[in-house]
């Protein structure tokens, strides 16, 4: 158990290198449309009982509820919910991270660069048992992302 809890501080540390500091500074002016994009989950997803569906329809009802409309158009900024589960057979543990991202030859910031900006970055870890309700947790911490991101958007576009 002491091999998986260092492996996994390590796991967060490697997705987690810029950390929720960057979710303050960022500017979301002008985003009025995102492209949702739910990654696919891992195989041990459905042993710790984390769905897809799930995991969708609470970003879809956050944004409903919001003014930020989702468009498949081309060029329009993706909101991307990335949720990474491990499971050693004893306990799950889970890495849940939504961003806002777009690739473009025309820099938002005006510094003259192109290619792949991040406008927002967020997450959250997660650990219990298989009988848990690691999943309840998920959900309930997506969720609370997907909140915040909805404020820093209001915020941003005041």
């Amino acid at each position: 158990m002491k091999k998986f809890t260092i492996f996994f501080i390590f796991f967060y540390f490697i997705f987690n290198i810029e950390g929720n500091g960057n979710a303050k500074t960022t500017r979301l002016k002008g985003i009025n449309e995102v492209d949702l994009l739910v990654e696919s989950l891992s195989k041990y997803a459905e042993e710790c009982s984390i769905s897809y569906e799930k995991i969708e329809t609470t970003a879809k009802y956050v944004l409903a509820n919001s003014k930020i409309k989702i468009s498949e158009l081309a060029w329009t900024p993706i909101l991307y919910i990335k949720v990474s589960v491990v499971h050693n057979g004893v306990s799950c543990s889970v890495f849940s991270k939504i961003t806002v991202q777009t690739l473009s030859d025309k820099d938002p910031y005006d510094f003259g660069n192109r290619g792949a900006f991040l406008y927002y970055q967020n997450d959250r870890i997660a650990t219990g048992g298989i009988k848990s309700s690691i999943a309840n947790l998920v959900i309930e911490q997506i969720e609370e992302m997907m909140k915040e991101f909805v404020v820093k958007h209001h915020e941003d576009n005041q």
